[in-house]
């Protein structure tokens, strides 16, 4: 009989999952009703719903690379040219795979929160607690992903009371739900992690499961993005108790096609981006300034890093394959922790916390510590290393927008393409991007505002 139910319940995924358009065509969830804990671990342990196709199009808008402007010229789809050059209108009647895959997890994790209900705890406690703190981290981990692109970035001296996202806390698809402002999207999602954080367990033997360090290292970058920057060093400093170990790069072999092994001892949850056609390493130039940042003996140079017709592109994914990886490793909160040590005045404190993490990207007896004691000149230090360190983790676009917020961090963006100038202003409302017609057609949504 499981073997059965088993079968119907991958049916379902697999009627799901094959729709692009998740929102306009809804699931028949009369096919299989699951009605077990192992039918509802199969949900939450479906890869291409929770761990694949995670957003891109922050990562395809971002300063850290460049197309040549005949691949720009010859990408098929229009909206990926839009959103390289920040145009006003992005989708040009396409669908958003970003909105609709992540709205797809929401819908997966809303459907095994509800299908707990109905199974009594008492059964098996800790399987029962995993699943329920599994559904509320996925739901937690799609809303910040959207948040990052179709909400503006939240600013700690607003009232944050502009559009955010529609919060779906049900899997019934015919329940309309409006636009939340964006405070209220963030602390659903603070919500749904520190709930989580309560019931997931300290270890899966499995990756792609978040555990308990994923529910604290998501709330961290949560918080980061918030400006709120006590609480991010907090949780950050809770993820790092675990225990994650650092990777001595001198152990790499720098001269494999990808390095990077996957599952490697630094990643605390694994998942993948969505890689859009100007992504790929055969069309992708890493910017020139970028690659220079890195000095000679810091082995990421040789391990991330190849020439392609005499360009540098990028294979240091986490993923070790041409996916990149987008998940939660211990190394961003390192430099979590350092940034908000210092921007709290802790400068020891956060050399001491950055140097942990460099000198084990050097080759060994090469690396001189960092010893900066102006506070100013040691932040943007360590936002230097942020940005060399997870380069391609779908985070540079999130950093841009929070750190455009202050005039000393602020950045404007430049595309050069066939002799014209494209510029992404600092704060420019094109840093939220349009939600796509079909989503505003079926659930009357109001759209977000562009130049």
């Amino acid at each position: 009989m499981k073997h059965y139910t088993s079968i119907l319940l991958l049916f379902l995924l697999a009627l799901t999952a094959c729709n692009e358009d998740f929102l306009e065509t809804k699931p028949d969830t009369k096919l299989v009703v699951p009605s077990t804990l192992e039918d509802l671990q199969a949900l939450i342990d479906y890869y291409n719903i929770h761990n694949a196709s995670l957003p891109g199009m922050g990562e395809l808008s971002s300063d850290d690379y460049y197309i040549l402007y005949d691949r720009w010229n010859a990408l098929s789809s229009a909206y990926q040219k839009n959103a390289y050059v920040w145009a006003k209108e992005i989708w040009e009647g396409n669908n958003s795979l970003d909105w609709n895959n992540r709205y797809q997890q929401v819908f997966y994790a809303n459907y095994v929160l509800e299908g707990l209900e109905e199974i009594n705890r008492a059964e098996d406690p800790e399987w029962w607690d995993q699943l329920e703190g599994s559904g509320l981290f996925h739901r937690a981990h799609a809303f910040y992903q959207l948040a990052q692109l179709f909400c503006p970035p939240y600013d700690s001296d607003s009232d944050n009371d502009g559009y955010g996202l529609p919060l779906r806390t049900t899997s019934d698809l015919n329940v309309h739900f409006d636009r939340a402002t964006v405070e209220e999207t963030y602390q659903r999602i603070l919500a749904d992690l520190e709930q989580a954080v309560r019931v997931l367990p300290e270890s899966d033997s499995y990756k792609t499961r978040p555990v308990k360090a994923a529910a604290y290292a998501l709330l961290s970058r949560t918080y980061l993005v918030m400006q709120d920057y006590d609480n991010a060093l907090a949780f950050a400093d809770s993820t790092i108790a675990f225990n994650y170990e650092l990777i001595d790069f001198n152990a790499l072999n720098t001269s494999a096609s990808y390095p990077m092994e996957r599952y490697n001892s630094e990643v605390i949850f694994h998942s993948q981006m969505t890689r859009y056609t100007p992504l790929n390493s055969s069309r992708l130039i890493i910017d020139s300034t970028l690659y220079d940042s890195y000095l000679n003996d810091d082995i990421r140079k040789e391990a991330w890093f190849r020439t392609v017709s005499g360009n540098y592109t990028f294979k240091g994914s986490y993923d070790g394959s041409t996916q990149i990886f987008n998940g939660l490793a211990i190394d961003e909160c390192y430099l979590t922790k350092a940034e908000c040590l210092a921007r709290n005045g802790s400068l020891p404190e956060a050399l001491n916390t950055l140097n942990q993490l460099l000198v084990t990207r050097f080759r060994e007896g090469t690396f001189s510590p960092v010893t900066l004691t102006d506070q100013q000149q040691l932040l943007q230090e360590i936002l230097l290393e942020r940005r060399k360190e997870l380069l391609f983790r779908g985070i540079r676009w999130a950093d841009l927008r929070r750190l455009n917020l202050d005039p000393s961090t602020a950045k404007t963006l430049y595309r050069y393409l066939d002799g014209t100038i494209y510029s992404l202003e600092p704060n420019s409302p094109n840093y939220t991007l349009p939600i796509a017609d079909d989503v505003l057609q079926l659930s009357n949504l109001p759209q977000n505002t562009r130049q």
